[in-house]
């Protein structure tokens, strides 16, 4: 004090601000703190009782947790009184890169796949995720979740060079404005982790469940009432909503199946996607020119299929309906149930026949269960032996989204279960499935010499066709 006593004190304004480049400062402590995120406010404090003190008097509201601050690591040189904190203002203070790099570097799988499915990604011109995080109050492990759904999740969902900057950039930046649609791309892109670092999939698991159940009740709030401020994230979640249902583990083996005593007979997440396109015809002309325009084009792509692709499938399907008066004979309701079902199913197969034409999830929910009858879904329900034969065959198209990280092995899982409900004197109706999904034949009856039956009259393929669904 002797020393600094005899120095000449500078005008405030003449002081150089000298700002630290190393953060944290070593050998001083890090402690948890708040920072305000308020335009041009830089307040910095540790507990969440001083930030709304802080919002109250300085900015004349209570703060909300959600909206108003975020998680930073601070510290601070002085103690008592003159007590002022700093943080490091050159990375986002949520972004701590240890923990990040857990997540991008977890395994050797992780980094495997990541080479197999992906080219190099270029992450040149990404969307920043720093904006994101400011109106979110994301905690360090969803700051990397969010940074791992822009660098490569994203990717995986994408279909073209139009749909992959659509995932990549635009939705980001809308789900900023709605939290359902952010909680609905962190869920998913924690199901991609567990995916590839199955060493923490218990953990990114349960982190993924509690963003889909912070996500789905204001999900269910918006789609009740749909308008054009909020339909593309409406739109963008509900196609996020089947990534994470294909995804979640507790629907490996049910996935459109629910348990035999439920009261509802759809899974909920297909409930949503059905009934949610009829909410969205209102604003329909909104999504179109909008940004998420790309994939409601690809919503009202034609389904186009051949005749005579179509009639040998049917021909099989119908062949498993029983003879009236049979001991297994099935009502005449029943009967034209299945048919129309069975109906809907050769088209979907004969509107796929071309291998080189790409095949997404949407595709798998376009071309079959949004076109079914509520009737059929309430045989399903009831674990019907029509209901399942058919749903075993539609594992066969399902098969086709195997190389995607969110259903690989669920077809094969699904027909598993499908063929675990069927008594083993249907099992021969399902025998095409069990040959065509890989790795099926040990689960497959050894002998089977298929005839097709003759216990029926035959319909005309035209009749068929003229008949609607119920929806």
């Amino acid at each position: 004090m002797q020393y600094i006593s005899k120095l000449d004190l500078d005008l405030p304004d003449k002081v150089r601000e000298i700002r630290n480049t190393e953060f944290p400062v070593p050998l001083l402590p890090v402690q948890d703190g708040l920072r305000c995120t308020h335009d041009g406010c830089v307040h910095l404090c540790v507990s969440a009782k001083r930030m709304k003190s802080h919002w109250l008097s300085d900015h004349g509201r209570p703060g909300q947790i959600d909206f108003d601050w975020h998680p930073v690591r601070l510290q601070t040189f002085f103690r008592g009184n003159l007590l002022q904190y700093f943080t490091n203002s050159h990375v986002h203070p949520g972004a701590d890169t240890g923990r990040s790099a857990s997540f991008t570097n977890a395994s050797g799988r992780y980094t495997e796949k990541l080479n197999q499915n992906r080219d190099v990604v270029d992450v040149t011109g990404l969307p920043s995720d720093s904006g994101l995080l400011l109106q979110s109050q994301l905690d360090e492990s969803d700051s990397a979740l969010l940074h791992h759904y822009i660098t490569y999740t994203s990717l995986t969902l994408a279909a073209d060079a139009r749909t992959k900057y659509m995932w990549q950039v635009t939705v980001p930046h809308i789900a900023s404005q709605f939290p359902f649609l952010l909680h609905g791309i962190l869920a998913c892109t924690a199901l991609h982790l567990a995916y590839l670092d199955p060493g923490r999939g218990r953990e990114l698991m349960i982190r993924g469940r509690a963003h889909q159940d912070r996500a789905m009740p204001l999900f269910r709030s918006a789609i009740e009432s749909p308008n054009k401020d909020n339909c593309d994230a409406v739109f963008a979640f509900s196609h996020l909503l089947v990534i994470y249902s294909f995804a979640a583990e507790r629907e490996d083996d049910q996935l459109f199946l629910v348990e035999s005593n439920a009261l509802d007979t759809l899974p909920s997440w297909l409930y949503f996607i059905r009934c949610g396109c009829v909410m969205l015809c209102d604003v329909w002309d909104q999504l179109e020119s909008g940004p998420v325009g790309s994939l409601v084009s690809a919503c009202e792509i034609p389904i186009t299929f051949s005749e005579d692709e179509q009639e040998p499938l049917i021909d099989l399907l119908l062949s498993a309906i029983p003879s009236q008066g049979s001991e297994d004979s099935w009502s005449e309701d029943v009967c034209k149930i299945y048919r129309d079902a069975a109906t809907e199913l050769g088209v979907a197969f004969a509107s796929t026949q071309d291998p080189n034409s790409g095949f997404a999830a949407w595709d798998a929910l376009r071309i079959w269960p949004m076109r079914i009858s509520d009737a059929y879904l309430n045989l399903l329900g009831q674990k019907h032996p029509g209901a399942l034969i058919l749903l075993a065959h539609y594992c066969i198209l399902l098969q086709r989204l195997n190389s995607h990280w969110y259903f690989e092995g669920r077809a094969k899982r699904l027909l598993l279960t499908a063929m675990s409900c069927l008594d083993t004197r249907w099992h021969h109706f399902i025998e095409r499935p069990l040959a065509e999904i890989e790795d099926m034949s040990p689960v497959r009856p050894k002998t089977f010499a298929f005839r097709p039956s003759r216990r029926y009259d035959k319909p005309k393929l035209v009749a068929l066709l003229s008949e609607t669904p119920k929806k």
